[in-house]
């Protein structure tokens, strides 16, 4: 009969019909046609017009996204668009914002590329990077002197033909090649494959056209890119204002946030995080490896937040939904209002956990009821309540005992310093298991529940973020440890206690660990490869810096404490909703208890009852003593 299919030729067509083909594949594939309703009449709305093109400028999608001017993320929003529109030919880039470059644009940014691109998604870092990067040593976004003009680049990517037409009636127009600074220098060095990239071409029969595409000779140079760091600096603060967001969330809250307090919280916090991707100070700028490695080891969800970002583009205020009765909405019908999960809300000038700690602490852990696969921290349903803090309870371990052992579920440890260089130090720990006070125990002090420590986690939120995990052989070291006796440790080996009447012994520091005086004054920070075991395991990436400048990260520092607070963790949707309460509760009848065995027989008289309870620590000034009757 005929010739076998597989002798055909490969597929001869032009890769700018293939990016036309896969814009139309992600719209249909990974959208409803209201989502897709709604983003067209978003586009339409706002495009600019220069011939027969649509397209958004730069300043177009700092308004729709409302992108705060304090923080000067609006240009590497927009360099990561126009990379990421070309996909997946680099060589297209930076492109048009047309309509058909931004569904690729939406689609890469919220991972809805993974309902057609199967093979691609532990590529997005890689594809991420680039948008991010520059491919030349100067390592910083060209000036706006030296960017080409909306025109310019309109019409370098015009049909050739309608060029010539064009040409024939004034001189030709010098082509330009996109920024000066996103040139590559190509040698002919190959490159491994791209994941993602294949991965689209592969859904469009097309694999051949990426050897043909010169996607390789750019791509090779990945060696010699890097993000500069003031532009990456500028997108991480970005991220933490936006933790937590929600797709249907009102973007404009969070700009009007945004005091001078609140920038310099994000910037602190931004600071931390650069740090830990290793920027090269000689070039000021990011590289690939480093980049990777902190995304799949320490700051899994750095880029979460663009998710919901750009979820906005699929609803559009414009349209009544009530006229799409029948149809499944994906869209939201409403905005939603900014919530916080720090209860009470916190304030930046009494609490350390701040909303901005709290961000930035969702780029690493994953918090869940027991029983339940950990999620990201905006998606758990928890919730953070205050428990204990040196600023409103004071430094006594008799308070902190009376606060924090009546809550009977997972708990989260803030605690911040100064250490010897004079630098803020920002130390906590999650902790699935509750606290227990050894002094009133002769019982040693067991180990963590097998499913607790796989939960627990250990980290540096300043001068340098960094995540301990749970050490996975761990059996019989536990994950906390409070006596009045000896104070506070996370992470420590705990030698048998005596039982005469001879002071016990200290916890001793593991590899990573934390321990805190009886005082609560002065706390001591270990990071050391050579500690033995422990509960937690070392920060790679603290490691290799501690290597290299061992007196900017030493393996001991011991700091004092400026505030530690304790906060309760609760999973309303995982049956904790009532812990709060049953707390409240349980703290009234032992303060009751206290008074009871005391002997104290106050009549009717129960304000100066409660006024000596004051006097005597039984029962704080800012809380209620419960009954006395």
């Amino acid at each position: 009969m005929g010739q076998s299919q597989s002798s055909e030729p490969p597929r001869q067509v032009p890769i700018e019909q293939l990016s036309h083909e896969l814009a139309l594949r992600f719209a249909s594939k990974c959208y409803s046609h209201l989502e897709i309703t709604h983003y067209k009449d978003n586009f339409k709305s706002l495009a600019d017009h220069q011939d027969a093109l649509e397209y958004w400028k730069e300043d177009t999608i700092n308004r729709f996204l409302c992108l705060p001017e304090a923080l000067r993320a609006g240009p590497v929003i927009h360099q990561m668009c126009t990379y990421l529109g070309a996909f997946p030919f680099p060589t297209l880039a930076p492109c048009i914002l047309t309509r058909e470059a931004m569904i690729k644009v939406i689609t890469i940014m919220t991972g809805r590329y993974k309902k057609v691109l199967k093979r691609g998604n532990r590529d997005k870092a890689k594809l991420l990077f680039r948008s991010l990067a520059v491919f030349d040593r100067r390592a910083s976004i060209a000036s706006l002197s030296e960017k080409p003009s909306m025109k310019d680049i309109i019409d370098e990517q015009k049909p050739d033909q309608m060029l010539e037409e064009e040409a024939a009636a004034k001189d030709s127009q010098p082509r330009v090649g996109g920024f000066a600074i996103d040139q590559p220098a190509n040698d002919d060095e190959d490159e491994d494959d791209d994941d993602l990239a294949l991965a689209a071409l592969d859904s469009l029969d097309a694999i051949e056209v990426f050897k043909q595409d010169q996607v390789q000779k750019i791509d090779k140079k990945m060696i010699h890119a890097m993000i500069p760091t003031d532009n990456f600096r500028r997108l991480i603060m970005l991220l933490l204002l936006y933790g937590g967001l929600k797709p249907q969330s009102n973007l404009s809250e969070y700009g009007d946030s945004l005091d001078d307090s609140k920038l310099k919280q994000l910037e602190d916090a931004a600071s931390s995080i650069v740090e830990a991707f290793e920027p090269d100070t000689a070039h000021n700028g990011i590289r690939y490896s480093n980049f990777v490695k902190v995304l799949s080891t320490t700051m899994p969800d750095t880029f979460e937040p663009l998710n919901a970002l750009f979820e906005h583009f699929m609803f559009s205020k414009n349209i009544n939904l009530s006229a799409h009765k029948g149809e499944v909405t994906a869209a939201a019908t409403s905005v939603i209002p900014k919530t916080s999960l720090i209860y009470p809300p916190s304030d930046s000038t009494t609490s350390l956990l701040t909303e901005t700690l709290l961000s930035q602490l969702s780029m690493s852990i994953h918090l869940g009821p027991a029983g339940s696969s950990p999620t990201n921290i905006y998606s758990s349903d928890v919730r953070f309540n205050q428990l204990f803090s040196t600023s409103s309870n004071g430094t006594s371990l008799s308070s902190f005992s009376r606060q924090v052992t009546s809550w009977e579920t997972s708990t989260l440890l803030v605690i911040s310093g100064t250490n010897a260089t004079s630098e803020p130090i920002i130390l906590g720990a999650y902790l699935p298991d509750r606290w227990r006070d050894s002094s009133t125990s002769h019982k040693e002090p067991s180990g963590p529940d097998a499913s607790a420590a796989s939960r627990a986690c250990f980290f540096q939120l300043a001068p340098r973020h960094a995540i301990f995990p749970a050490n996975p052989a761990n059996r019989h070291i536990p994950i906390s440890y409070f006596s009045n006796k000896t104070g506070i440790a996370i992470g420590c080996v705990v030698p048998p206690q005596p039982r005469s009447s001879a002071p016990p012994a200290p916890p001793v520091p593991g590899p990573a660990s934390l321990t805190i005086d009886t005082d609560i004054a002065t706390a001591t920070f270990q990071h050391d490869l050579d500690a033995g075991q422990g509960a937690f395991v070392p920060d790679p990436g603290l490691c290799e810096a501690q290597a290299r400048e061992p007196a900017k990260y030493p393996a001991k520092q011991t700091f004092e404490i400026d505030t530690l607070e304790i906060w309760g963790v609760s999973f309303p949707g995982g049956g904790g909703g009532d812990e709060l309460e049953r707390h409240r509760k349980k703290l009234e009848w032992e303060e009751a208890e206290a008074a009871r065995r005391r002997g104290v027989n106050f009549g009717g008289d129960k304000d100066g009852a409660r006024h000596l309870l004051e006097m005597a620590g039984i029962v704080d000034q800012n809380r209620s003593g419960g009954s006395m009757g």
